[in-house]
């Protein structure tokens, strides 16, 4: 008997991960591949509690203000361009807005699997509208899988080109502040690294690096305030064993753990009165205010025709 389970909507296209011992699920809407639901169970207590993880939790109707999405997709840049377009050689590359193509495209699904976890593959191949954006064949596979209450995130990109490809990828998953809607407030959360050292990487108003960084000594909860949140605070995380932080709700007794071992960057960001915040694992960064070409953008991957590059991120609800 399977503990895992995967449903699977061909109609609304929005497909669901259950864990049925560990009372888990997570919902993932096709368009833009996106991580629309994450809930879990608090058997604590009396009474069993169901916690919705994600900003406007499995919600399928657009919100009436404020930030649309949950779990952007980030591909094949990460944050914006300058005026929405970089040069690679004599190829000029467009983006429909910030974080690139993916997030406004439909992903097939491709396989999935209930052994020993709930698992679903996701692919976005180059077509006629990523060619508008990004002339260059690529293969982009996204793979969720819920093992207990952990959800990890893989991400494959390939080159079925003859040319070297260049892209950045990474993850923009907005997270519920508080995790219990009306106890607490954001600001009573915690955002928690191991101790270390890690790189502060400057922006101005409009999100480009400025080239300025500077060393923080990381030991005990990250100060920040709403103001630098809704500008975007950027890490350099050098230290594989720094590549880890924790969002910690201590009312509801609760931490969300995001490792990113594969990502050598961060970003956290909010907007001012709503109820989130967003830890997002970068292979990739904004463009500099004196822009450099699309090969040059800090963390871009080269990719020869024939490979692939992977990258994998975990979430763990940690009961405290």
């Amino acid at each position: 008997m399977s503990f895992y389970n995967v449903k699977i909507d061909n109609i609304g296209k929005i497909d669901i991960l259950y864990s049925d011992e560990h009372n888990a699920s997570v919902m993932i809407n096709r368009h833009g591949c996106e991580v629309i639901g994450y809930r879990i169970t608090d058997s604590r207590g009396k009474k069993e509690r169901e916690l919705g993880l994600m900003y406007r939790d499995s919600e399928t109707a657009p919100p009436e203000s404020g930030w649309k999405n949950r779990a952007t997709i980030l591909f094949p840049n990460v944050g914006g361009l300058k005026n929405n377009e970089s040069k690679l050689g004599e190829v000029i590359i467009k983006s429909p807005g910030n974080h690139g193509v993916a997030r406004h495209s439909d992903f097939e699904l491709v396989e999935t699997s209930h052994d020993g976890s709930a698992r679903i593959k996701y692919r976005l191949a180059a077509n006629s509208y990523t060619r508008e954006y990004y002339p260059f064949d690529f293969q982009l596979d996204i793979t969720y899988e819920l093992v207990g209450s952990t959800l990890s995130v893989l991400f494959e990109v390939s080159n079925p080109g003859r040319e070297t490809l260049h892209a950045c990828w990474g993850w923009h998953p907005g997270f519920r502040t508080p995790l219990i809607p009306g106890v607490g407030s954001k600001q009573d959360c915690k955002l928690l690294f191991p101790a270390g050292k890690i790189t502060r990487y400057h922006n101005n108003e409009h999100c480009r690096l400025t080239g300025e960084t500077s060393e923080l000594e990381i030991d005990g909860p990250l100060e920040r305030t709403e103001e630098e949140l809704e500008a975007t605070l950027m890490f350099g995380v050098d230290d594989p064993g720094m590549r880890r932080i924790s969002l910690e709700d201590p009312i509801a007794e609760v931490a969300i753990r995001v490792d990113f071992p594969d990502m050598p960057y961060l970003g956290l960001w909010s907007e001012p009165g709503f109820e989130f915040i967003c830890i997002e694992p970068w292979q990739g960064m904004d463009d500099h205010e004196e822009q450099e070409t699309f090969d040059n953008k800090p963390g871009v991957v080269a990719i020869a025709p024939g490979e692939r590059k992977t990258s994998k991120i975990t979430v763990t609800p940690e009961l405290l």
